[in-house]
Order: C-alpha cells, then sequence, then structure tokens
C-alpha cells in the first residue's frame, strides 16, 4: 500500500511509473525504460534533465547558506531578483513556492493597490488549483468546489473565432467591462498562452484590446507566464509575441526548471513604488527560498547562454510543419481536426478520445499528456530537431495505426 496520495485521480485509479534516471528530454522508468518526456514533468523542466550548470548552483547554495527567513537581506535573492527585473522589464519581485500561490499573491497586490475587489480571466483559463485561483479560472476542476465560490468573471474566447466576427473575445471584453463596472475591476489576468484548456490562439487585436482597456480605467493587467514563460513558446515570454507589457506578471514552472519549487510575482514601478508607503499584506513560510533562488539564476544562464527560447522556436518550427503534414496526409487527416500552438508548447485536437493513443504512445516510448481528444507536445527546449522527427514519426504512426485499429 503507497502512504502518498496522487493527484488529480481517485487513488484506486493511479498507475503512477517508477522514474529511475533522466537525461535531456527523456527520463527512465522501471515500467517503459527511456521514454521521450513530452510533458517536461509538468511542463516545467524547460532546461531539459540533469543540467549540471543548474545542479551546482543549486549545491554551492546549500553549502553556503540553504535556509533564510523570508525579510533577511541574502546575495542570491538579490541577484535574481536583479535578473527577473531585467529579463522581464518590471521593477520588483515578490519570491514564492509555487504558482497558485504567486496568482493569488498577484490577486492580493492588485486589490491592496487598486482599492477594487474584482478579477476577470478568460473562460477557457488556468490559474492555479487552491479555492482562490480555482475561482478566478475557467477551468473545469473547479466544478467540485463551485458551490462555494463567488461567480467567476469570464471574457468569451470562442475558437476557432466564429465566421464574420474577427474581433468576438474583444467583443466580449468591452461586455464584461462595461457591465461588472470598470471601477470595480482591480486586474485583467490573463496566460501568456493558454495551456492545457486547449491551447488556442487569441486574435491578433486581442492583448492590445486589453492592454488598451486597462489603461483606460485604472485596471491592472496581470501576465500569468506559470507556463508559458521562460522560453516554451520560442519567446522569453508569451506576451511578447502581441508586443504589450503588463503590470504584473506571475511565473513559476521553467523558473527554476523545475529543479526547485520557486515563483514569483514581477511588479511595475508604478505598483512597487505603492508599496513604498503602504503595508504589503502578503507573505509566505518558504518566500525566497536561497536553494530555489540558486536553481533560478542556473536555469536564467543556461536558457541565455544555450538559447533556448530561439531553439524552441526553430525546433517548433519543425514540429509545426510535421503536424500540418498529419492533418493532410491520407493515412492520419481522419484523426487530426487541428494542430496548433507556438514553440515548444503544441496541442494536437483529434477527432477521437486521446488516452487510447496516449497509451500506446507510452508503450512505444514517448509520455505524451493528454485531455479529452487533445494531445500536448511541450518537450524540454534541449530536444534538437533530430530528436523532434523522432517523435513526430512516432506520433504519425501511432495516430495512423489508430485509424486503421478503428476500421479493423
Amino acid at each position: 500500500m503507497s502512504h502518498i496520495f496522487y493527484t488529480w485521480t481517485a487513488q484506486r485509479h493511479a498507475h503512477p511509473l517508477t522514474v529511475d534516471a533522466a537525461e535531456g528530454a527523456r527520463f527512465r522508468t522501471r515500467e517503459h525504460g527511456w521514454l521521450w518526456d513530452l510533458e517536461s514533468q509538468t511542463y516545467n523542466v524547460n532546461a531539459g534533465h540533469g543540467v549540471a550548470h543548474i545542479q551546482e548552483r543549486m549545491i554551492a547554495q546549500i553549502r553556503e547558506l540553504p535556509v533564510a527567513g523570508p525579510n533577511m537581506r541574502v546575495d542570491v535573492r538579490e541577484q535574481l531578483s536583479a535578473a527577473l527585473a531585467e529579463r522581464t522589464g518590471l521593477e520588483r519581485a515578490f519570491l514564492a513556492s509555487g504558482g497558485a500561490e504567486a496568482v493569488e499573491n498577484a490577486i492580493k497586490i492588485a486589490r491592496l493597490y487598486t482599492g477594487r475587489s474584482k478579477i476577470v480571466t478568460r473562460r477557457r483559463s488556468y490559474h492555479g488549483a487552491t479555492l482562490a485561483t480555482l475561482g478566478i479560472g475557467g477551468d473545469p476542476r473547479r466544478a467540485p468546489f463551485a458551490a462555494d465560490l463567488a461567480p467567476a468573471i469570464h471574457i468569451d474566447d470562442p475558437y476557432p473565432v466564429p465566421a464574420g466576427e474577427p474581433s468576438a473575445w474583444v467583443k466580449s471584453l468591452h461586455e464584461v467591462v462595461e457591465r461588472e463596472g470598470p471601477d470595480t475591476i482591480a486586474a485583467i489576468v490573463l496566460e501568456g498562452f493558454t495551456g492545457t484548456n486547449g491551447m488556442q490562439h487569441p486574435p491578433a487585436d486581442f492583448w492590445p484590446a486589453v492592454r488598451a482597456v486597462c489603461d483606460r480605467h485604472g485596471i491592472l493587467l496581470v501576465d500569468d507566464e506559470i507556463f508559458s514563460g521562460f522560453g516554451r513558446t520560442g519567446r522569453w515570454f508569451a506576451r511578447e509575441h502581441w508586443g504589450v507589457t503588463p503590470d504584473l506578471m506571475v511565473l513559476g514552472k521553467g523558473l527554476t526548471s523545475g529543479y526547485a519549487p520557486l515563483s514569483a510575482v514581477m511588479v511595475s514601478r508604478a505598483v512597487a513604488a505603492h508599496f513604498d508607503d503602504h503595508k504589503l499584506w502578503c507573505g509566505v513560510t518558504h518566500y525566497a527560498h536561497p536553494v530555489g533562488c540558486a536553481a533560478a539564476l542556473g536555469a536564467i544562464e543556461v536558457y541565455a547562454e544555450q538559447r533556448l527560447p530561439e531553439r524552441a522556436d526553430q525546433v517548433g518550427a519543425v514540429l509545426a510543419e510535421r503536424f500540418l503534414d498529419m492533418s493532410q496526409r491520407p493515412a492520419t487527416r481522419a484523426a487530426v481536426r487541428d494542430a496548433r500552438g507556438l514553440g515548444l508548447m503544441r496541442c494536437l485536437e483529434l477527432d477521437r478520445p486521446a488516452a487510447p493513443i496516449a497509451a500506446r504512445l507510452l508503450e512505444r516510448g514517448a509520455y505524451v499528456p493528454y485531455r479529452d481528444n487533445l494531445l500536448f507536445i511541450c518537450p524540454p527546449l534541449c530536444l534538437t530537431v533530430e530528436e523532434a522527427h523522432i517523435v513526430a514519426d512516432l506520433l504519425t504512426d501511432v495516430v495512423a495505426e489508430s485509424i486503421t485499429s478503428v476500421r479493423a
């Protein structure tokens, strides 16, 4: 009998893999041997497995000073906050433990700064699994707690955008803000690029329209880059694709490449200045944990030195071309409804449940996350072009086999 809970499942239905090694874009299990890690564990191992530089940064920090209280000045904290300010263009960092914790503190900061209470998000959004973050998001995992949560305020985001309505998202944005009253809205929170709720591409005018609405009404724009940040979409941060600067950014996952728990809220100069004279009612036990900060510094250095955002863009383009071919090739086009994404944050939408295909891929050497009829392909950013073709060949073969087996 196991004495540990497994997440998002009834425990009798849990089928955990036993991991005993990992390197680059793969990990090894006792059950299936070496597997392509197309989930990057929890979409966070951006630099890849076994990166010595990140490990050495962490080991050095453990030997020097592994623990310090939240309000102690520690060199590694100062170094990381300066690196994040330079990379994001924002002013000051609040360093928490996990993504949902960071989103909650971003909400608190927005409410403290504006004196308003409402938070607006997209209907198909996900911002974390705590009650507060489930409450603002649109993820179906909020359903068991919905009766106890305040009603969420959502911008409709139809995908594909209905014919003749290129600004459907923007129209819904204006309707929501007008209905709720702009002077009651503290923040609009958007994922840089939406993850497991479908990876839908926003219309080109959406992000600029949100920025304009926020500027007009004194609403804060919060960019949640927990999933999409640190090179995953082929840019350091996904919002760069739309040329918009937020007031707050929420960071996690790839911040440390998953090597240690750490998340961050970055705030603009104006928001930072507010808290020079107003109390910041935010804090966590493991605030700015020194070992997590060291891991983050090491990861950021690896991303820059190895040009991993650029690689994600290049290798992602290879996968995009291969997936487009799958949607057109006679052997697979019947099963592939759509292939979309940015960089190495990609999704195959199928005409059938994805679970049996994911199970077959596991047998053939690839660990692929899925949901309903969607397969997600989000490998570590160290994946090479040659490895991308191996992965694409495997996906193509298994999808083709699924069509053949159904016909048989």
